[in-house]
């Protein structure tokens, strides 16, 4: 279950973003279209997932942002309760799946169409292995696959649903009983070889000589003890002569008998649970530790990314660990990155405030992680100062694929250089998406084109 309340929630802000982008623009109903056109496509092009918004009167769509002035009429009748459709394309792009929301006021009512296939890569996210599917109304929806009404039989063995509470749509999966049993030696093996070991032997010395904990988070409180979180380094280039000038900093547990840990079975809990504050500690002084000693064979102004979550910014040791971080490399000055996800929402007080100019006084950069695809980047925009824009691996993946996707990345990179900020595309894995992108001014990429996440020993390699 895991699994779909995870992809239910990733849907669920989507969604939100459509709701947030109708109630900016609701006052504009009744209103001229020649008049407000130019607003509706602001709002597409600062929302990556949206397509288009057009606005309606009862059953007539008077004015869209592909067209301006419009007229034509069509029905909700599909709609489920009247808020959600699917559709399997449209007259442009007949293969191009596309959801639409709506919002009603009154007589008239606000639809935003959505790529569908940007809303399905959010299932792919959570696990390839496992096939999960959007249910809307009679409709069911999977990635690389068109809508069909064929839902499966709530009597179906294995059959599981997570619904959202605030739209109508489900979360659906059928899990076999192989996957049952893959999944519980997955995840529960090491336990159940404990709980073997407690059986036979019958005691706390059994329990202490496995080292097992508790609980999940027992076991990572002593991984972080025994230091088992360690540093992967991705490298950076320069979007301008395609050197390395910097990387990002990646979490891996090594776990001493499961081996390297995927940091999506442990970062939310991570977070969750407040660890995450000593353990991205513990990550920038093994970077400092290993780099410092080498600071002299680094390029000129080369940066560090490390990921952080809004509950940093409620810790005023933030700001410490970053002054010790760059006192380290004081005879070859660094730049020092903090990359906020957006996981958590940042909420600005006045600890948040003081934390965030404090950092910017020591020179510290702040960027917006997977731009375009949390419900709060363009707030953070407002609310205090960024730096840096990270373009998401999902939209870069599209270049070349998707005409109309491409133009999301035109308009995020036009955006950062009307409000003078950097940015960085995420996921560069072809030489086409590396031209492209270079050739509509990007800052900096990364990417498997230039190489993957490694140990540190590894990136030293890489260096020139």
């Amino acid at each position: 279950m895991t699994h779909l309340r995870h992809a239910q929630q990733n849907i669920d802000r989507i969604f939100n973003r459509a709701h947030e982008v109708v109630f900016s623009i609701k006052d504009t109903l009744g209103r001229p279209c020649n008049e407000i056109v130019g607003l509706l496509r602001v709002e597409v092009a600062v929302s990556p997932y949206v397509r288009s918004i057009s606005l309606v009167h009862g059953n007539n769509i008077y004015c869209t942002s592909l067209h301006g002035p419009f007229h034509e009429e069509t029905t909700f009748e599909n709609y489920t309760k009247g808020q959600l459709f699917l559709m399997k394309g449209n007259w442009l792009k007949a293969d191009q799946p596309i959801v639409v929301y709506r919002e009603i006021f009154g007589k008239n009512s606000i639809t935003v169409r959505l790529y569908g296939q940007q809303l399905l890569s959010e299932l792919e996210k959570i696990d390839t292995r496992v096939n999960l599917t959007l249910v809307v109304g009679p409709q069911r929806w999977r990635a690389s696959h068109p809508p069909t009404e064929e839902l499966f039989p709530l009597e179906t063995p294995g059959y599981l649903e997570q619904g959202s509470s605030r739209y109508p749509f489900r979360i659906v999966t059928v899990i076999s009983h192989a996957d049952y049993i893959a999944n519980i030696w997955r995840y529960s093996k090491f336990s159940l070889f404990a709980w073997s070991l407690l059986s036979l032997l019958a005691g706390i010395w059994v329990f202490r000589t496995c080292g097992r904990a508790h609980s999940p988070l027992g076991e990572m409180q002593r991984a972080l003890t025994q230091k088992e979180f360690i540093p992967y380094i991705q490298p950076v280039v320069s979007g301008e002569h395609m050197h390395i000038t910097g990387c990002e900093v990646l979490m891996r547990w090594f776990h001493p008998r499961q081996g390297l840990i995927s940091p999506d079975l442990f970062i939310p809990l991570a977070e969750q649970s407040g660890l995450i504050i000593p353990m991205t500690r513990n990550l920038m002084d093994q970077v400092r530790e290993n780099f410092a000693t080498y600071q002299h064979q680094l390029p000129i102004n080369f940066h560090f990314g490390f990921n952080i979550s809004a509950s940093h910014f409620k810790e005023l040791s933030l700001v410490d660990d970053c002054r010790n971080f760059l006192l380290a490399f004081s005879d070859s000055p660094v730049i020092l990155v903090l990359e906020l996800t957006e996981r958590e929402l940042l909420v600005i007080d006045g600890v948040t405030a003081s934390v965030i100019t404090d950092l910017h006084k020591l020179g510290v950069l702040i960027a917006i992680d997977d731009f375009g695809t949390g419900n709060s980047s363009l707030s953070y925009l407002q609310k205090f100062q960024v730096d840096i824009l990270k373009i998401d691996r999902s939209f870069v993946s599209m270049v070349g694929s998707d005409a109309l996707s491409s133009h999301i990345i035109d308009n995020i990179i036009d955006l950062a250089r009307r409000l003078k900020l950097k940015t960085v595309a995420e996921g560069v894995e072809t030489e086409a998406q590396s031209a492209y992108l270079r050739k509509n001014n990007i800052t900096f990429m990364q990417g498997y084109l230039y190489g993957r996440p490694s140990p540190i020993n590894e990136f030293f390699r890489k260096l020139p």
